[in-house]
Parts: C-alpha cells; sequence; structure tokens
C-alpha cells in the first residue's frame, strides 16, 4: 500500500528538480565559456566599501526622567502644565492650598516682632539698672534677675526666629516647582486633588507628574551574544525610529550590560546608544532599529563569496581561496588570499585586479541541489520500514 505513494513523491520531486533548474536558469544571467560546453555565472572584480553591521531592536529612553512630588499635603489649587510642555527649572508645577500655612505664617511673623519687642525692653532695662548699681542704689540680686530677663527675651527671640524660618518653609512647600528643565512626560494628577507629602507619608506620596530632559536620549537595544564581542563603548551607531522611517539618527554607545538576559530563547545584551535628540523628534517609549558597524572597509576589491571554493593546496593559510577567473574566453583555477567576509562578498587581498571576471559554474549549483533532492527522496522512501511518521515528517518509533 505504501508504493503508490511513494513513486507519486518521487514523480513530483523529480518534476520541482526540472521546474527549478528552468526557472534557475531563466532568471540568472549566464555566459558560456566554451570549454565543454558549461555555464557560468560571471562576476567582475570592482573595488567597493565593505561593510559589516549589526542589527537590533531598541526603545527611545530619556536619560534624566525625574519624577515630581510635594514635600506639602494638600488640596491642588493650580496646576498649569500638561502633558509635552517643555518647561524651565523653576518654572510652577503645582500651587497647593496655602490658607493653613498662611495664617501660621503669619503667627510666626507676628511672633517675633513681639519677641523683638520684649528682647529690646529687657535691654533697655538693664541698661537702666546698671547704671542704679554702678552708684550702688540697688542690689547685686536686683541686676542679677534683670540679667536674666534679657537671656529670656533672647531665647524667646530665637524660638520666634525659628518658628518663622519653619513657616516660610512649609509655605514654600506648597509651590511645586520643576526639578529640571525638561518636557513633561506624564501628568498624574488634576487641580482639586488632595495629594500626599512624598517626605512624611509612608507610601511615597502622591506623584504629580513626570519630567525629563530629552535634547538627548537613550536607545536601549538588545545585541545578540554572538555579536556583542565585536560592539565597543564610544563605537557610533545609526537609529532609524519607526516612526520616521526616512530619517536616520547618529549616536554612540555609551553602555553595554555586563550581564545577559534571555528573550524568547534568545541570549542578548543590552546596549546603551546615546542620541542628540535637538529637534525633539524622538519621544519616549519610540520604537527603534539600530545598525552598528563592526567593520568597514573602503576602496577596496570586492568577490562575491558563492564564487570562493577552499584551497585544498594550504592547510596553513586559511584565508587562501581559489576562484575560477577568465582568461582568453576560459576559466582557470587561481588561488587568492581574501580578508574580511560576510556572507555575500569577502575583500580580495592579492591574486585579482580590478576587472577580472571569476565566474560560477552553474551545473555545480544544479547538482548540489539535484544531490539535496535525491536525499529527500531516499528518506521518504525509508519511512514505513521500522516504524511510522508524525504529521510533520518525524519519524516516530513504535
Amino acid at each position: 500500500m505504501k508504493k503508490p505513494k511513494s513513486a507519486l513523491f518521487v514523480l513530483l520531486a523529480v518534476a520541482a528538480v526540472i521546474v527549478i533548474a528552468v526557472i534557475y536558469f531563466m532568471g540568472e544571467s549566464s555566459a558560456d565559456s566554451g570549454r565543454n560546453g558549461i555555464k557560468y555565472k560571471e562576476f567582475a572584480i570592482e573595488r567597493g566599501l565593505f561593510e559589516i553591521k549589526v542589527s537590533a531592536s531598541g526603545v527611545v529612553k530619556p536619560i534624566d526622567r525625574v519624577e515630581i512630588k510635594s514635600k506639602a499635603s494638600g488640596l491642588i489649587e493650580q496646576l498649569p502644565v500638561e502633558e509635552g510642555d517643555f518647561v524651565e527649572k523653576g518654572a510652577l508645577v503645582a500651587r497647593l492650598d496655602q490658607t493653613d500655612v498662611r495664617a501660621e505664617l503669619d503667627e510666626a511673623q507676628a511672633n517675633l516682632e513681639i519677641a523683638d519687642a520684649e528682647l529690646t525692653q529687657a535691654q533697655n532695662t538693664y541698661n537702666r539698672r546698671k547704671q542704679l548699681f554702678d552708684k550702688g542704689m540697688i542690689s547685686e540680686e536686683d541686676l542679677d534677675n534683670v540679667t536674666l530677663q534679657v537671656a529670656q527675651a533672647r531665647g524667646k527671640m530665637v524660638s520666634a526666629k525659628t518658628s518663622l524660618s519653619q513657616a516660610e518653609e512649609r509655605f514654600a512647600e506648597t509651590i511645586v516647582r520643576a526639578p529640571i528643565s525638561g518636557v513633561i512626560l506624564q501628568k498624574y494628577v488634576e487641580e482639586g486633588q488632595i495629594i500626599a507629602s512624598g517626605i512624611s507619608n509612608v507610601s511615597g506620596g502622591t506623584a504629580i507628574a513626570d519630567i525629563a530632559n530629552m535634547q538627548s536620549v537613550y536607545i536601549e537595544a538588545g545585541i545578540d551574544e554572538i555579536d556583542v564581542g565585536r560592539v565597543k563603548v564610544d563605537q557610533e551607531a545609526l537609529v532609524i525610529a519607526d516612526a520616521y522611517p526616512e530619517q536616520k539618527f547618529t549616536g554612540h554607545i555609551i553602555r553595554i550590560a555586563p550581564e545577559a538576559r534571555v528573550d524568547q530563547n534568545v541570549t542578548l545584551f543590552d546596549v546603551v546608544i546615546e542620541v542628540e535628540n535637538i529637534a525633539g523628534l524622538l519621544k519616549s517609549g519610540m520604537n527603534a532599529t539600530v545598525e552598528i558597524t563592526i567593520a568597514r572597509e573602503e576602496n577596496v576589491f570586492l568577490a562575491p563569496v558563492m564564487a570562493l571554493r577552499a584551497d585544498e593546496g594550504s592547510n596553513i593559510d586559511k584565508d587562501r581561496r581559489e576562484v575560477l577567473v577568465k582568461e582568453d574566453g576560459q576559466f582557470v583555477p587561481r588561488v587568492i588570499k581574501i580578508g574580511r567576509s560576510d556572507f555575500d562578498y569577502a575583500v580580495v587581498l592579492s591574486g585579482l585586479k580590478e576587472g577580472d571576471i571569476i565566474g560560477v559554474p552553474m551545473t555545480s549549483r544544479l547538482k548540489a541541489e539535484n544531490e539535496r533532492m535525491e536525499e529527500r527522496i531516499k528518506s521518504s522512501r525509508s519511512f514505513g520500514t521500522s516504524g511510522s511518521s508524525d504529521s510533520s515528517g518525524n519519524k516516530k518509533s513504535n
């Protein structure tokens, strides 16, 4: 019962190979070398820019984000800021009800004036009694009494000054001002709301707003552990925000996390890039893509990696490769030396010059494709011999 299905699979596989071959040869530009009728895809050696970049997704974060709270508790009477407003350092953010603290301030001011008058009176009394004492008209005990009165008046003066200073401080605490120049990111309360003190309340008090200096921002992105070893502090990075895909921002790496995190089974290291944001286009929470150039060589000879073959004659120099170079209409092997490479191109250090034509035998690529397909066919024929397969094609033992 298995044979008809296997035969059908073989026929379909062969048909697929034929279709792939036809599409491949129609879609690829090729040249006939004239030798054994082998088709070659030709590449010209040219000078160019070689770059290796690392890309990662990140989020815009403010550098200096401050949560604004009030030292005083009370009813908010005035709240002149809105989210997105830019405020200067020291600007009014909120004003609380000042009825009670103003009364305390007035009382403290009056007590200070009374204490000052009492001290003046005590001092004058002392001066007069001192003159009488010098003339022998009063006793030393009488002089001691007025001396004590002066000391007591001075103590009241000090106490009144302290009370006034505390009342002035409590009055000032009812006015909340911006601690830094920046943008109001979030506002948590409204006028008429009663808030708790940020220093005397066990819960930490009520947050009024968040403010941040957005002239420079951070982009925090996760770099794969495979690439993080080639990323360095102070290295330049290119940032493209999803909101502005046509605009590129330039920044530099200021920090690389010492510890990895795992996201969906991928080990990442958080890299922080600082970016100038003078125009204020980058907003907190925006998604962005970070590109870090980890290798760059200008005006170098470039050869496609697909045209390189291992040089079997050299087991020492790992940078030696063999290519097929077109000479007098024929493709002949030549050993070259390469430098850095990626999945597409390699830097040619020696062995080729600008304008040289190298080729890739098209039949070899088709043969490799056929071999992979044949391997799949062989695997399909083994189904059902020692076990059954599940819906995904994975073999299961009985």
